[in-house]
């Protein structure tokens, strides 16, 4: 399965963002990237922080911090965020 490489959410059809031409982008969703472009200026610290809830909610037996904790250990390694670490 393929994620976001802004916030990991699974990039399925129905979620994927568009390049500066229209076309459906490979990398990253519709909430995170829009028109060839980020949607929003963000720190990875940012993303983590609004993430972290959605992840821990779509996992029940995970806690909030260790949502944040594994989306410390996730993020860093996506393109967006590979280069600011």
């Amino acid at each position: 399965m393929k994620f976001c490489q802004s916030c990991r959410l699974p990039l399925v059809p129905q979620v994927q963002g568009t390049e500066a031409d229209g076309s459906k982008s490979e990398s990253y969703c519709m909430y995170c990237y829009q028109n060839g472009a980020f949607t929003e200026e963000l720190t990875m610290e940012d993303m983590i922080t609004r993430r972290a809830p959605v992840f821990a909610n779509s996992n029940p037996d995970m806690t909030i911090q260790e949502a944040f904790d594994l989306l410390h250990e996730l993020l860093p390694k996506l393109e967006r965020w590979k280069t600011i670490g």
